[in-house]
């Protein structure tokens, strides 16, 4: 999170390995740089100490805070982004969920909270996506289903017999078209798609995504962990 224009971010690492750490940093500066701001300093704690030298080949200087401290504008956001995501993993009708629902749970979470100004924030009337991704919220293009809603997804199609829907749980949405994240319920995977229905959510939308949830071993619970 930036400290002034309070932008967060979150990502899904395939490891903590620092050469995927690092790659998430680059994608993160990358974002300020097209909006014509330099990323100069980087607040963190000890667990990122190792990486000082992959940071300063960014071109950021790294400062360490003291040993058992944490930076609060960071803990501020991580507590933020965790209530929100238990409120959801409680609200929907769901009891087991699949890994990419978690994972989006969070990029919801985040997406949201960037969406409306912020107290402390540069800007009393931009939100940090504004300032920084050039993402204006629109009712219109952003609240057409929220996350956990059941749709019918619009599919390419010909004269065949083939399905011209797939059945998919609404995630958030996407940069930019008008388009959302979904969560393909045939194949667990997220899919990208602008046309969709929404319907009512029969017991067998919620049953195949338990199906899904137990096909990939997934926890029956929510848990916080901290990898440092």
């Amino acid at each position: 999170i930036s400290q002034h224009i309070k932008f967060g971010t979150a990502g899904r690492l395939a490891t903590m390995k620092t050469s995927h750490i690092i790659e998430h940093f680059k994608k993160i500066i990358g974002l300020y740089i097209v909006r014509g701001f330099r990323v100069k300093i980087m607040l963190a704690d000890n667990q990122f100490e190792s990486m000082r030298d992959d940071i300063a080949n960014l071109h950021v200087q790294l400062h360490i805070v003291a040993r058992d401290e944490h930076v609060p504008e960071v803990e501020r956001f991580n507590r933020t982004i965790k209530e929100r995501v238990r409120a959801s993993y409680n609200t929907l009708p769901f009891t087991h969920y699949p890994p990419v629902l978690v994972a989006e749970m969070v990029f919801a979470a985040v997406f949201w909270r960037n969406m409306f100004p912020l107290k402390g924030g540069v800007s009393q009337t931009q939100s940090p996506a504004e300032l920084i991704v050039n993402r204006s919220l629109d009712v219109h293009a952003h609240c057409k289903v929220g996350l956990g809603d059941y749709v019918q997804t619009h599919e390419e199609h010909d004269n065949s017999m083939d399905s011209r829907t797939i059945g998919a749980i609404a995630l958030r949405p996407a940069d930019g078209d008008n388009s959302y994240y979904f969560l393909n319920l045939s194949t667990g995977r997220r899919i990208h798609r602008r046309s969709f229905t929404p319907l009512p959510m029969p017991q067998g939308v919620i049953d195949q995504v338990h199906r899904l949830a137990r096909r990939q071993k997934a926890s029956k619970t929510l848990t916080f962990t901290n990898t440092a």
